[in-house]
């Protein structure tokens, strides 16, 4: 059987050669489910945002309500901005996430070959497109926790699944995180390579010197897939990695590379991982309230 996939929405219109927020929304019809995916960086717009690492406190964590675990929650501001700046051209005046968000769940709504059938969503990206997977499937479940109108069709659960993906918030924006794996609401899986530094902390010097506040504050989220070259891969919960770790002079790009991931994936000794259900991934990753 062909699976009957259609796209549903899709924006480039501010993306140039250098970069700029892309995404697509794809429903499956055979299979039951809605994927946003985020593309990855591109030129110098993306690299300048991949590496704004100040905080910022107010977008995901500026309202009453939005904090539940104390401290001061904190995203990577580059990736945020991306995902809450104005869309002016649109034909309501709004941020991404919001246009995103109001498509998602007016297809849930309004699409008659979803009535009453039980479509997951999903959110997926590489690299950059991975951090923004991480924050908007994060905002997306922090609205369903607090019952927002703008999230009200939407299934109970949103689940992410990341492809190096850089870290995206501090140890305090982890644990509003894990408050959402805890109820339910949402479940992220990351993949990540040995060698890769892209999806690590504490970035050290010369390469620091590129980089816009303080990496160190970091940590990563949900269950990581860590995946190495013709051996089996290791299943943790966050395993966040310094880039100091990870660090090999002559193979550091081609480990970032997607057919890199793909061809790690594919090794015969991961197929038993394969078999487990996300649940089950959960318990073997270990205890998430660490």
């Amino acid at each position: 059987m062909v699976d009957n996939i259609k796209i549903i929405d899709y924006d480039d219109r501010f993306s140039t050669d250098k970069g700029g927020l892309v995404y697509g929304v794809v429903i499956n019809l055979t299979r039951q489910w809605i994927t946003v995916v985020f593309r990855g960086t591109i030129g110098l717009t993306d690299i300048n945002t991949d590496r704004d690492f100040r905080l910022d406190h107010e977008s995901f964590f500026g309202h009453e309500g939005d904090i539940t675990q104390g401290g001061e929650p904190a995203t990577h501001r580059g990736f945020t901005e991306y995902l809450v700046s104005n869309r002016e051209e649109d034909s309501i005046e709004r941020p991404y996430i919001d246009r995103i968000l109001a498509c998602v769940n007016g297809e849930y709504e309004r699409n008659p070959d979803m009535q009453g059938k039980d479509f997951k969503l999903f959110v997926t990206g590489h690299s950059l497109g991975g951090g923004l997977a991480n924050l908007f499937a994060f905002r997306t479940a922090q609205l369903m926790a607090k019952g927002d109108e703008s999230v009200k069709f939407l299934p109970k659960r949103v689940k992410t699944m990341t492809f190096a993906s850089p870290c995206v918030g501090n140890f305090d924006y982890n644990a509003e995180f894990q408050e959402l794996e805890q109820k339910g609401f949402l479940r992220h899986v990351r993949i990540a390579n040995e060698g890769d530094v892209v999806p690590t902390n504490a970035i050290y010097p010369p390469f620091s010197i590129a980089i816009k506040g303080n990496t160190k504050v970091y940590t990563q989220n949900g269950v990581n897939l860590f995946l190495k070259p013709e051996e089996k891969l290791v299943v943790d919960y966050r395993n966040t990695k310094s880039m100091r770790s990870q660090t090999d002079l002559f193979n550091n790009r081609d480990n970032h590379k997607l057919t890199e991931y793909a061809a790690r994936l594919k090794e015969p000794a991961n197929e038993a991982v394969y078999e487990q259900t996300l649940e089950e991934l959960y318990q073997i990753a270990g205890d998430f309230t660490a």
